[in-house]
């Protein structure tokens, strides 16, 4: 049983820098979006608005899993200003708790009116998982460029460290591309 325990990473992907995250379509519910003081959801797909940097984070719809990452995601709100990149939010519900669809749901609409400009996406059937090839019951972060070309991949909790050198990877990714920074 431990030997198969420790093979399981080895089945999850490993994106490397300059990679292509291979497209993705969200068909059942997708991206939160609010129509007044409405929430409804629309299809959702990957790539989205070539040109932007993106921070991109998937994950499963638990509390352990959403507190993971939250060091680099309070650095991404607090250091870049609305709008300055594409941020997006996967919850994978087919991993969320039996019963906590409701909570989640109104979860995700409160977050979606403090912070409008965030792409927030459910993830019904777990495509994103599947598709990424990404571990369960984990978070991950990915950042492409304003081609969509992968600089930074993650699965799991990132260190300080981490943290530092990917919000560094981005500025300097802002710098450099045309229409941004």
């Amino acid at each position: 049983l431990v030997a198969a325990l420790a093979a399981l990473p080895a089945l999850a992907a490993d994106y490397q820098a300059g990679d292509r995250l291979p497209d993705l379509d969200i068909g059942d519910r997708g991206e939160l979006v609010l129509r007044g003081d409405d929430a409804d959801y629309q299809p959702w797909r990957y790539p989205q608005q070539p040109g932007k940097v993106h921070v991109l984070q998937y994950m499963a719809a638990t509390r352990s899993a959403s507190k993971l990452n939250d060091p680099f995601i309070d650095r991404i709100k607090s250091d870049f200003p609305d709008g300055t990149l594409l941020s997006t939010t996967i919850l994978n519900l087919d991993e969320a708790l039996w019963g906590t669809g409701g909570l989640i749901s109104s979860e995700l609409t409160s977050n979606k009116k403090q912070y409008p400009l965030a792409v927030l996406v459910a993830d019904a059937e777990g495509v994103g998982l599947r598709t990424w090839q990404l571990q369960e019951d984990s978070a991950a972060i990915i950042v492409t460029d304003s081609r969509g070309m992968v600089l930074y991949f993650k699965q799991g909790a990132m260190s300080a460290a981490e943290v530092d050198s990917t919000i560094e990877l981005i500025r300097h990714q802002l710098a450099g591309s045309p229409g941004q920074g």
